[in-house]
């Protein structure tokens, strides 16, 4: 947000131009003016870069081969443990991969499902399975048993490259026989102590012996491998189990150019601990570094000890946040080494969801120039950029911004279901300033969507731009999206539930919502709780599992017969203001235990970890 001295600034440089009565009313009708300028300037030179990379063909595959091959081979790209690795190191092994493969029948429009943790083989597996013209799938770590075979027979995916970790391989042990009715082979990648189980290939050691140069150029020289899918990424499905979003070499430019709005370039080193499986991590992350000519300072996984220690290890100037991680490094005990860094600092931290109440915190106590708070969706067609530092808020929508980009409209909808409401001619009704609603988009030739951004309820005052959560659909806990409908199908596959509710509640100093299932029983029986914990961490990830259990005599529902979830979100888990029987999530009993009012509080104090 523009401090008052930069206001002064402003309006002197105005007088100075000889328009000082006119740019004075201007100024004080639109003081954000001078901002939008900035955004549009930006934007159009940015979409202007853009419109040549699409008008040659240019995709995030080429660009790499241009800095591997032409530009800044010598350079280092990745970053991971002690290990670094040039550009032309992860090429040459990336070609390796892309020559086994085509060697064992992979071909264009192909997909490869990626199973792996960050390492700077996911990279170049990436890397090498769209070289081949194929698509490379990215499958979620945390996923097993149906939902993971959903996710593999949607994408009609005929290989698995699979990391070497012993729960990655594990979780394909699971299915295997399903696998073998589909056909599909799997290949681990990576150095393990253990054998792999029979019929588990060895990636690593096959295509040791293949050539690392690149021969197959021909490939990406047809027209189609501009609209052939570069990768599959999986979102929440609000109806059931996760959907896969394709998303094309001409999509990915766009996405790898959004970082250049901060000027980033080859100096920088951004930090990635966020799954690469992710849209954060893997497209405004990774291909823009790429984009960049960077390098990426990759982790296995986020660590609160360990986050500051690798910034100033690898001298990282961007970092990349969601709202729980940042609550998570704010809550961290105080140390004098905060916000020090033995290199130029942080430049900026790109990421979405940051809480107003430790926005200021976070970026004062840790010495972060700028935030770069954003709202995009995988699937979605809009994104949202804080530009000027405003805390709390996902941008701004002015009538200039609304003048050249993209007609939005925050309209009247049920907050329970995210339906629209409708005027008596069956036209949506645009929100008042200041109310909340459901962020709508344009269509057009270019975003033939439904229109619809996202499962959020947007307010707009003062024409910036506020995200909520809706209470259907989709509930957010440890920086991941649960479709409810998936947990309650979960449930309702065992013998003793009768109906499931699944909606999410607020737990204090926690981000997002912690899931929570209403339940009937069948037969009025007595929950089997080691029954319903099995049965629940067999089918779902742990954040997806229920946190919490509330038995019912009967459930709610609307008058179109959809179970009615806002009253329950109300009433949360407080055993003070419930009679129902309640129950928490014990993972140490690996049960669900009764909850009372000294569990309740443990609960909140963060004593018991869910």
């Amino acid at each position: 947000m523009p401090s008052f001295h930069t206001s002064v600034v402003r309006y002197c440089a105005y007088t100075l131009l000889g328009a000082s009565i006119p740019c004075f009313i201007v100024y004080v009708l639109y003081p954000s003016i001078a901002n939008d300028l900035s955004y549009l300037s930006h934007h159009f030179r940015l979409q202007s870069h853009r419109k040549k990379k699409r008008q040659a063909k240019f995709t995030v595959l080429d660009r790499f081969e241009e800095l591997a091959v032409k530009k800044q081979g010598s350079q280092i790209f990745l970053l991971y443990e002690n290990q670094q690795y040039t550009y032309s190191d992860v090429n040459r092994q990336a070609n390796r991969i892309t020559n086994y493969l085509v060697g064992n029948g992979v071909k264009t429009r192909d997909v490869v499902c990626l199973l792996m943790y960050n390492e700077p083989g996911f990279v170049w597996a990436w890397l090498g399975i769209i070289k081949c013209g194929a698509t490379a799938a990215f499958l979620n770590t945390h996923i097993r048993g149906k939902s993971l075979l959903h996710c593999i027979k949607i994408t009609s995916a005929n290989k698995i490259i699979c990391g070497c970790d012993e729960e990655l391989v594990e979780t394909l042990k699971e299915i295997k026989a399903n696998l073998d009715d589909l056909g599909i082979e799997i290949y681990v990648m990576g150095v393990s102590d253990k054998p792999l189980p029979e019929d588990f290939k060895d990636l690593t050691r096959l295509s040791l012996n293949s050539s690392d140069e690149n021969n197959l150029l021909s490939v990406r020289e047809k027209d189609e491998f501009w609209t052939v899918p570069c990768v599959y990424m999986y979102t929440s499905g609000t109806t059931g189990l996760p959907k896969a979003v394709k998303l094309s070499h001409r999509r990915m430019v766009n996405s790898s150019t959004q970082m250049s709005f901060y000027d980033m370039g080859p100096d920088d080193i951004l930090y990635i601990c966020l799954p690469l499986y992710h849209a954060s991590a893997f497209l405004v992350g990774l291909t823009n570094v790429i984009n960049a000519g960077g390098s990426a300072a990759i982790r296995k996984r986020f660590s609160v000890r360990e986050f500051w220690r690798d910034v100033r290890r690898y001298r990282v100037t961007v970092i990349q946040y969601i709202g729980e991680t940042a609550r998570y490094l704010v809550q961290a005990p105080r140390s004098d080494e905060d916000g020090v860094y033995p290199h130029g600092g942080i430049r900026f931290a790109v990421g979405n969801g940051l809480p107003a109440d430790i926005w200021e915190e976070f970026q004062t106590r840790f010495n972060i120039k700028y935030i770069c708070e954003f709202f995009a969706a995988s699937d979605g067609n809009f994104m949202s950029i804080n530009y000027d530092g405003k805390v709390g808020t996902a941008g701004r929508y002015t009538p200039l911004l609304k003048l050249f980009l993209i007609d939005l409209r925050i309209i009247e909808c049920d907050l329970e279901t995210a339906e629209p409401k409708r005027d008596p001619d069956g036209l949506c009704i645009t929100c008042p300033r200041g109310q909340a609603g459901l962020l709508a988009s344009q269509i057009t030739d270019r975003t033939p969507f439904d229109g619809y951004i996202g499962d959020r309820t947007v307010t707009e005052n003062f024409q910036f731009i506020y995200l909520y959560v809706f209470v259907h659909g989709i509930i957010r806990w440890k920086g991941e999206n649960v479709a409810t409908t998936e947990v309650e199908l979960s449930l309702l596959e065992s013998p003793q539930i009768e109906s499931a509710n699944v909606y999410g509640v607020k737990i204090e100093g926690r981000d997002g919502r912690a899931g929570m299932a209403s339940l009937i029983l069948r037969n009025n029986a007595t929950l089997d709780c080691p029954a319903l914990y099995k049965h629940i961490t067999e089918r779902l990830p742990s954040y997806a599992c229920p946190k919490f259990v509330r038995i019912k005599d009967t459930l709610e529902v609307t008058g179109t017969f959809k179970l009615r979830k806002v009253n329950l979100v109300k009433e949360g888990f407080d055993p003070r203001t419930i009679t129902d029987p309640l129950y928490y999530m014990n993972d140490t009993e690996k049960t669900y235990s009764p909850l009372d009012e000294e569990a309740y509080n443990e609960v909140q104090s963060g004593v018991i970890k869910l």
